[in-house]
């Protein structure tokens, strides 16, 4: 406004100032909407299933995306540690979206069988090619996302697939993720040999 006041009103100017005020206003919405993809969530009070769930619809209210969401609910029987790995692969998977994709719709679907569980992302994006992101020598060059989600699902003894096509017409990116459904044992508190 400032430099409106002082420069006035010359039409190319106006312009230039309508580009900064535009450019900020997106600058703003996309520091809001990556600080919500990073923040951490509460699984110990909501459990996996809710957490994504509330996640995923308050990353659909910051972006333009519109996100659908199908979730066993056999998830929040892992254990924390498994919980907690799964949900940094969709926080990463939806980032990665956001920042990279041009799509307009998401889809998470985690579903168990077999004694498996597997996790999909889809989006209807631009896609990009796969290779960059197997290739030992051009992952750095794709950055830390996608090397993390594999470091984290091999923790769990899963793997990762990444299905994309670059090429027109767009396919979009699947993630999928697959790893064991190991339930989390419940732990029964023992008596003391005092207590009788």
């Amino acid at each position: 406004m400032r430099i409106r006041t002082c420069l006035g009103t010359a039409d190319g100017l106006d312009r230039i100032c309508d580009d900064v005020d535009e450019s900020i206003d997106q600058a703003v919405r996309e520091i809001r909407a990556l600080t919500y993809l990073l923040h951490p969530q509460n699984l110990m009070a909501q459990g996996l299933k809710a957490t994504i769930e509330c996640y995923a619809y308050g990353f659909a209210a910051r972006t333009s995306l519109r996100v659908g969401i199908d979730i066993d609910a056999s998830v929040d029987q892992l254990s924390y540690e498994s919980q907690r790995s799964l949900l940094r692969v969709v926080q990463e998977g939806l980032t990665n979206i956001f920042r990279h994709a041009k799509a307009t719709d998401v889809k998470i679907v985690v579903d168990a069988t077999n004694g498996q569980l597997r996790l999909t992302i889809c989006d209807n994006g631009r896609g990009f090619p796969v290779r960059r992101a197997t290739d030992g020598n051009s992952a750095m060059s794709m950055g830390v996302g996608i090397p993390a989600m594999r470091a984290r699902l091999k923790q769990l003894g899963g793997t990762l697939e990444i299905r994309s096509n670059p090429e027109p017409p767009h396919s979009g990116t699947t993630l999928c993720a697959i790893f064991p459904h190991r339930v989390e044992a419940k732990r029964r508190k023992r008596r003391s040999p005092l207590q009788s």
